[in-house]
């Protein structure tokens, strides 16, 4: 889209714009909020919410998409770049404001499709800056309760600031490339179906669930799962999850999902060994970043404090412990706990919502 083309698209959505406000609670609701749900961190879901028919199973199937902007990618490394930069920055920020994965994922879902339609303009770097915020905005909008003023989003290393109304103006025309489609089908749509079909639906159903949207957030920005369909990603997600839990029960889950799902059993092994690859590659580099940390008082000065040999100014750099805090008895024995707990809701021998016998 030419500049000129991109001023006129802005000026005419002018009347669209809502002026942002800075909402604030009473602190005394608050606080009922928190005391009321301090036993149960997850919203209550609605009865008819947890009985989903395979009419709902069409649905999701028909409206998946495939995600274009790999051949794009493939051909513009540049593109490419800026995109894993940006899908970073929008997981930081994400994680800052503890927004859900639901969100992460509508934004990455919101910025991938409008790189597809947008002609990326390599001399102007900030606009996938812009672009990202704009994105993160709107899923934000969509799917979270409470919102941040558009600065306040603007966090975690933010390379570029923008104006509150230079953004809302990208967020109509993300929202005009993207014909107002901002509810997509996505491998969260298809894990939260998978779990509702297994009868789960108490705090070890959603623990499992968490785990396999962490899975999800962690590959995101790798632009070869652009290659599989929602469905297949969210497969492999959850045998990753199970594998990890109890290996010996993935052969009879791949089984059912495949048969339920009807999809390529090649296409999810494919996707399988590409979480496992990337998964164990973000656990050895935390472990490099823990072992890389000094371990004495000494070696925590030597990090904190930096002097410059132009000027022999200091820098103050936050200060890390002396060594990383092993984890105890007790939390080991809750890992444990909580890992049992989710298998005996998985263990189609132990649970009476018995998702071998479900009917394809």
């Amino acid at each position: 889209m030419a500049p000129q083309q991109l001023n006129s698209a802005f000026f005419l959505l002018d009347s669209l714009y809502c002026s942002e406000e800075n909402w604030e609670e009473d602190e005394e609701v608050k606080a009922d909020c928190f005391s009321n749900n301090k036993h149960n961190p997850f919203p209550d879901l609605l009865e008819q919410d947890l009985y989903w028919d395979d009419e709902e199973l069409s649905t999701l199937l028909s409206k998946q998409e495939s995600n274009q902007l790999c051949k794009k990618l493939e051909v513009n490394p540049s593109l490419a770049r800026v995109r894993v930069e940006a899908v970073d920055w929008m997981l930081k920020v994400n994680a800052h404001y503890s927004f859900n994965g639901l969100t992460a994922v509508l934004a990455v879902n919101y910025l991938d499709r409008f790189l597809f339609s947008f002609q990326f303009q390599s001399e102007k770097p900030w606009m996938t800056q812009l672009v990202a915020v704009s994105c993160l905005s709107l899923a934000a909008k969509v799917e979270e309760t409470q919102v941040p003023l558009l600065l306040d989003l603007q966090v975690e290393d933010s390379r570029y600031i923008f104006e509150a109304k230079t953004i809302q103006r990208m967020e109509i025309l993300i929202l005009s490339t993207l014909q107002w489609k901002m509810n997509p089908v996505t491998p969260l749509s298809f894990l939260d179906y998978i779990t509702r079909r297994l009868g789960l639906k108490d705090y070890i159903c959603w623990e499992f669930l968490k785990r396999c949207e962490g899975i999800l957030l962690s590959v995101i920005s790798d632009s070869r799962f652009m290659h599989y369909l929602p469905s297949v990603v969210a497969t492999a997600t959850f045998l990753h999850v199970v594998k990890s839990l109890e290996p010996c029960l993935e052969v009879e889950y791949e089984k059912q999902l495949l048969g339920m799902l009807g999809i390529d059993k090649d296409k999810v092994e494919h996707c399988n060994k590409l979480i496992k690859e990337l998964v164990v590659g973000v656990q050895y580099s935390k472990k490099r970043k823990l072992d890389s940390m000094p371990g004495s008082p000494n070696g925590v000065m030597d990090v904190s404090f930096s002097s410059d040999s132009s000027n022999d100014s200091w820098a103050v750099a936050p200060s890390v412990s002396s060594s990383p805090e092993p984890l105890s008895k007790k939390n080991r024995a809750a890992a444990a706990q909580e890992d049992q707990l989710i298998l005996q809701r998985l263990n189609p021998t132990t649970t009476t919502a018995d998702f071998l016998t479900i009917p394809r």
